[in-house]
């Protein structure tokens, strides 16, 4: 049975009792400097395992190490064309493989019992949630009203911008990192590395672009996925009050 503290009148700010050792952190105030916090000890408590700075950076190494080794392949000629390019791909292969490696540790328990892990995640972020939302309703209803309109607007305005950049890399996934992987191996044979030194520079500019856009465009991602769930986590305080 859910354990979801008693709700606080939606208009008083009362106190917040000091949390337990799995409790979430009070909100400090409505403020979105605030609720970030909140968010992110939210996603820390229910989002299961997270990756650590060991995988993070290693798939950011693998990404760079794979642009800046096809730019300097197709820039530098002769041997240390070859040598540029096969730095970076060791450095590539080396990132992504420990990377991989990483998550699959981090998250072989979701599929080894997918369901039953699926579905404990799933109630203790619905009891983490109302949590929060809780603490969301012990501020004045008019001033969480003035927020969601605000950010329902700054959300369409940004929707619209990154549009321009971002397309719908999401549902690319991982195609475009596929992509700069075929550019690097196109006319490569076993046991005949020459071929990286014969990459052009239209090629390895191309592939760094694919590497650079699709970095950039999951950060863009990432920032567009936290106003959303600003926007969600007000509209649903605000419904409880029953607007």
């Amino acid at each position: 049975m859910d354990t979801v503290p008693a709700p606080a009148a939606p208009n008083t700010p009362t106190a917040t009792a000091a949390p337990t050792v799995d409790a979430a952190i009070a909100l400090q105030g409505l403020t979105f400097p605030a609720l970030n916090a909140a968010l992110d000890d939210y996603l820390a408590r229910t989002d299961g395992t997270k990756a650590g700075p060991w995988e993070r950076w290693s798939l950011i190494v693998g990404i760079a190490g794979a642009g800046l080794g096809m730019l300097l392949g197709s820039v530098l000629s002769g041997q240390a064309g070859v040598i540029a390019a096969l730095s970076g791909l060791a450095v590539e292969v080396l990132g992504l493989g420990t990377s991989t490696c990483l998550q699959i540790r981090r998250d072989w328990r979701q599929f080894w019992d997918a369901r039953r892990e699926h579905a404990r995640e799933i109630e203790e972020g619905y009891t983490q949630y109302q949590q929060l939302i809780q603490q969301v309703r012990a501020f004045p209803l008019e001033q969480r009203r003035r927020r969601l309109r605000y950010i329902r607007d700054r959300r369409t305005t940004m929707h619209e911008r990154l549009g321009l950049f971002t397309g719908g890399m999401e549902r690319l996934g991982v195609l475009p990192l596929l992509v700069a992987l075929y550019l690097q191996f196109k006319d490569w044979r076993w046991g005949s590395w020459n071929a990286f030194a014969n990459i052009t520079l239209v090629q390895g500019l191309l592939a760094f672009a694919i590497f650079l856009a699709y970095a950039l465009s999951w950060h863009l991602i990432n920032l567009r996925v936290r106003v959303q769930a600003y926007e969600l986590l007000l509209a649903e305080a605000n419904a409880q009050d029953g607007e």
